[in-house]
């Protein structure tokens, strides 16, 4: 839902120009970026943005993206600004995954048990290396997802989204347990964001057969092999050329299956956002 004056379609221009900005920046420091997601699907179905989106997804290697946020404050505009949780931690508004921020517009989610302000977001989702096999892969994983449970526990009311559509039967079991447990942790969500971080960078992308973004919401299928982003081609998104996976296709098919085919019910076309403008 939106205000009276602002549009789905206001909140995407603003966010092309967001894509815009962050396509020059690495482009000028040579900095890795794909489009990603309902970007991605956007980009390859529509040449634009899905007709109801109301946000963009990138991803960046490690390296590329840990240099940006190093010089962070060298690079980005009054308007725009780089967040990361790991330094600017906000109780109130926590959120786990980098974003770049257009100060110009804030906007209420009111996805979690309890609403949320923050600006306009380009989602920043960082990939990482993954050990050798298979095995190794699995507990790095398991090792991943228990501190993550932790943490996603921490801040449970704010961030667990309640309407997902997608979830499993066990998921939404669990979901509506905590739901009747008033009790909540009082734990330091920040020192469980670090660790969760080293957990997550412990393995580099240059020597990983395969690579993730396990902040991503596909859990396993969030591991892909690395040849996907082994090259780089352009493709169209509104009046842009932006950057994808020279392997698109099969990374979309790992995560969608037919990406090709819209959804057709509202349900389906409402997994992310319940959101409001703030002027």
């Amino acid at each position: 839902m939106f205000s009276n004056d602002v549009s789905l379609r206001d909140i995407q221009q603003l966010e092309l120009k967001m894509l815009q900005f962050l396509d020059q920046i690495c482009e000028k420091y040579n900095l890795k970026y794909y489009l990603c997601g309902g970007t991605l699907i956007g980009a390859a179905r529509e040449k634009g943005f899905i007709p109801w989106d109301d946000d963009v997804d990138v991803m960046m290697p490690r390296k590329d993206y840990e240099w940006l946020l190093a010089h962070r404050d060298e690079i980005f505009t009054d308007k725009y600004f780089l967040y990361d949780y790991k330094i600017d931690k906000k109780e109130n508004n926590p959120r786990r995954i980098p974003a770049l921020c257009d100060k110009s517009m804030r906007i209420l989610y009111s996805h979690g048990n309890v609403s949320r302000e923050q600006y306009i977001l380009l989602d920043i989702f960082v990939l990482d290396g993954m050990p050798k096999g298979k095995i190794r892969r699995n507990l790095h994983y398991y090792h991943f997802l228990v501190w993550h449970a932790l943490l996603q526990l921490s801040w449970y009311d704010t961030t667990v989204n309640q309407y997902r559509a997608d979830r499993s039967i066990l998921e939404k079991i669990i979901i509506k347990l905590i739901n009747s447990i008033k009790y909540r942790p009082n734990w330091d969500s920040q020192k469980l964001v670090q660790k969760e971080n080293r957990i997550l960078a412990k393995y580099p992308w240059e020597c990983s057969d395969y690579v993730c973004s396990l902040l991503g919401p596909r859990k396993r299928k969030e591991i892909l092999p690395k040849k996907y982003f082994d090259n780089t081609i352009k493709l169209k998104f509104e009046n842009l050329m932006l950057n994808a996976p020279a392997m698109y296709h099969e990374e979309l098919a790992h995560y969608y299956g037919d990406y090709m085919i819209p959804p057709t019910s509202k349900e389906e076309k409402e997994l992310h956002h319940r959101i409001k403008i703030i002027k």
